[in-house]
């Protein structure tokens, strides 16, 4: 087997919260908690879960924004957080980042060209550099004239496009696009969804796809990771996991998924996090759980066609 373009080994992320005593140690939050995953060249990986899981802050971790507690991420096999400063600002050519608000992530103070250049090395000439914005403008469907323009004379979906743009740039080997559409409309969330999976057959682009929406992930991902409250809870091909789902939270996010023949189901609001780091955090509010469920976290375990589920009842 070959050597994965990323590897995330046993990552952990725990942020200390204020104090709501005078007195004491101040409280933890669990946000990632002992998460394995690999990536392999020219193919996309999704996270998926709701708001607060902790896909976020495996992005930020990627990218190397964040400092895990525990763990190691692995970018063709180098360590990022064994890197020196000048060793990963040199990396950093090799994995960029999409954004989820299109609105918010490009300056409004600078061209289209100065801000799709701003990733280039500064050792480029001015030719060289404007030869390398034309060609990623052009890769996401925008014309030369736009150079010069500034991002409040484009829509939502061109803005996004902008910001796949700047992203290629400096040839990536890794795109981490964290909810890259889901401040879009629905017919501007397929045309972009359609360009990354274009990029990638024709450019050999990796991506790591940060989503709470099931379709999002299904459309691009040839792997999807169900996370829950730090945890992955089911892992596997995308088309395994979404037509069969065996984890009672998988099913939960496939049932309440919209459908054109019935009006769309709303998901229940997530309990707190819980206090104690024993037993299933979904045990809350799973159907099937018992007491077994409680006193003791399901590990994660492989199925016959590819998956991997956390969960005793399986």
């Amino acid at each position: 087997m070959s050597a994965p373009l990323l590897e995330v080994i046993d990552l952990s992320k725990t942020f200390r919260l204020p104090r709501t005593r005078l007195f004491g140690p101040r409280p933890e939050r669990h946000a990632v908690d002992g998460v394995d995953f690999r990536v392999d060249a020219g193919r996309s990986f999704g996270i998926v879960g709701e708001s607060g899981s902790g896909k976020s802050t495996i992005a930020r971790i990627v990218m190397a924004l964040t400092t895990p507690t525990a763990g190691e991420v692995r970018l063709e096999g180098r360590s990022l957080f064994a890197l020196s400063r000048q060793e990963l600002a040199a990396a950093r050519a090799d994995f960029q980042m999409v954004f989820q608000d299109p609105y918010g992530s490009l300056d409004p103070r600078m061209t289209i060209a100065r801000i799709v250049a701003e990733p280039l090395p500064r050792g480029l000439s001015a030719s060289e550099r404007a030869a390398r914005v034309a060609a990623g403008l052009a890769a996401v469907g925008l014309d030369a004239a736009a150079a010069s323009r500034y991002p409040h004379e484009f829509s939502g979906g061109q803005r996004q496009r902008v910001a796949i743009a700047r992203a290629l740039v400096t040839r990536p080997k890794l795109v981490v696009a964290d909810e890259p559409v889901s401040a879009l409309d629905v017919s501007i969330q397929a045309q972009v969804l359609n360009l990354m999976c274009d990029l990638q057959r024709d450019a050999g682009v990796t991506y790591l796809l940060i989503s709470h929406d099931l379709a999002v992930v299904g459309h691009v991902c040839d792997e999807i990771a169900v996370m829950f409250h730090g945890r992955f809870v089911e892992t596997g091909p995308a088309e395994a996991l979404l037509k069969n789902p065996a984890h009672p939270y998988t099913r939960e996010l496939v049932d309440a998924a919209p459908r054109f023949e019935e009006a769309p189901l709303r998901a229940p609001e997530p309990p707190p996090f819980p206090d104690a780091a024993t037993g299933c955090p979904y045990a809350s509010r799973c159907p099937l759980a018992e007491a077994r469920c409680l006193d003791e976290a399901p590990a994660l375990r492989a199925l016959d066609d590819g998956r991997r589920v956390a969960c005793h009842r399986v």
